[in-house]
């Protein structure tokens, strides 16, 4: 059993033909291979029944399948009620290699958890990363490892296109579709995308009574990329505007949006696992050009668009992770108050693997001092003597009391 969860057009339904091409070209024929994508229209309303149906119908077309195995493609399956008690059936009855695709987290964190135990692999997928942009723009990209040295191991030439194409990334994203668009149509087409999402993931899937509270606060969400959310301004503003909502209503909504893979809220790191709907936390679009495909001034804010990509690497690197496998850092030391925007580890057991800054440039020296003295202070709280700050394009080794801080262009960091 293969389960695949992302989100809508990310990719999966493509990835299923590569692994069916696949099946094909080590022999197996073409007739014990079944495609259905539940995401249909006319499917609904759906009945758990139809899943059964499907099965039968292929095994009336194609006996032979039955008794030699056969390959199921379920696209979208989630849809379905009672999806994971049928597929655990037909994984304990059936001679069988079953895919299945879907768009809510809840795929991975439940039915699957709890149906399958152990018995299938869960795979998450992304709009495409940094390296596999570039490689979609034709161009070399070396692993992150070759980074490490990026004088020694990048020639002039490699360091351009990176650089033109990191430019490229953080303003037009991953989704394949988009990649060829003018701007504008860019623009409508994500906007598109996460609307679909939202109507079809959350507006429908949870029977939401307010579709423009949650279509709205989407938007407000996704425009918020790498800054602060506070459900409870948010509540003020929405209740001036006449919209008719609660902060635990927006509490909810935000999940739900996590689920969907829209977006990601990052809180701090702590041991506490309780949820508060008057909390905090900063937000990430699950794409940089999700984030500016709602953004009001685009071009102007590179910070959240670096940021945003930024975290999406991390996210990649730690999936399938418990709560808090993510997290922001806010101490103070001695007079001073610190942040960090990145802290990857363990919130539960506090411990600390990679402390990661944002920044555009260092060029200012408030700025500098102000991430610089953040990492010195929290390096030895957690026993790390490396930390790292991201920038647009500066490269720098700064050695402090507490360990050594790289400075590194995205257009290195960012590789996979």
């Amino acid at each position: 059993m293969n389960v695949i969860v992302g989100v809508r057009r990310c990719g999966k339904t493509y990835r299923l033909y590569q692994e069916m091409h696949r099946i094909v070209a080590e022999g197996y024929p073409q007739d014990s291979i079944l495609y259905f994508n539940f995401e249909d229209e006319r499917l609904k309303p759906y009945e758990k029944e139809l899943l059964q149906e499907v099965i039968e119908v292929f095994y009336a077309r194609n006996p032979r399948a039955r008794q030699e195995g056969a390959f199921f493609f379920f696209d979208e399956i989630q849809e379905v009620p009672d999806w994971g008690l049928f597929l655990r059936r037909m994984v304990d009855t059936y001679k069988a290699t079953i895919y299945a695709t879907g768009s809510s987290s809840k795929m991975l964190s439940t039915e699957v958890a709890s149906e399958f135990r152990g018995r299938a692999l869960p795979r998450e997928l992304f709009p495409l990363s940094f390296s596999e942009f570039v490689r979609y723009q034709g161009h070399e990209a070396p692993s992150s490892n070759d980074s490490a040295s990026a004088k020694r191991a990048f020639s002039s030439n490699m360091r351009a296109h990176l650089r033109h194409d990191c430019g490229k990334y953080l303003g037009r994203g991953g989704f394949v579709a988009v990649q060829g668009l003018e701007p504008s149509d860019a623009t409508l087409l994500l906007q598109e995308y996460a609307n679909r999402t939202v109507n079809y993931d959350v507006i429908e899937r949870y029977n939401i009574s307010n579709p423009l509270v949650a279509s709205s606060f989407l938007s407000r969400c996704l425009a918020s990329s790498g800054r602060e959310l506070s459900l409870s301004k948010v509540h003020g503003e929405f209740r001036s505007r006449g919209l008719s909502t609660s902060r635990e209503m927006l509490a909810r909504l935000l999940r739900y949006y996590q689920e969907a893979y829209l977006l990601f809220p990052v809180k701090e790191f702590s041991r506490a696992v309780s949820e508060n709907a008057r909390s905090s936390a900063k937000v990430y679009a699950v794409d940089p050009a999700m984030f500016s495909a709602f953004s009001p001034s685009p071009t102007r804010d590179e910070g959240q668009k670096l940021e945003t990509a930024v975290f999406n690497k991390l996210r990649r690197q730690t999936n399938l992770v418990r709560q808090g496998g993510i997290a922001r850092l806010s101490f103070e030391k001695g007079s001073a108050r610190h942040e960090v925007d990145f802290v990857v580890g363990d919130a539960l057991l506090q411990e600390a693997w990679q402390l990661v800054q944002v920044s555009c440039s260092l060029a200012d020296a408030k700025t500098r001092r102000r991430e610089v003295r953040a990492l010195e202070a929290a390096m030895p709280l957690y026993g790390v003597n490396e930390s790292w700050i991201v920038t647009l394009d500066e490269t720098e080794t700064i050695e402090t009391a507490t360990g050594t801080i790289h400075v590194v262009p995205a257009w290195s960091w960012l590789l996979d």
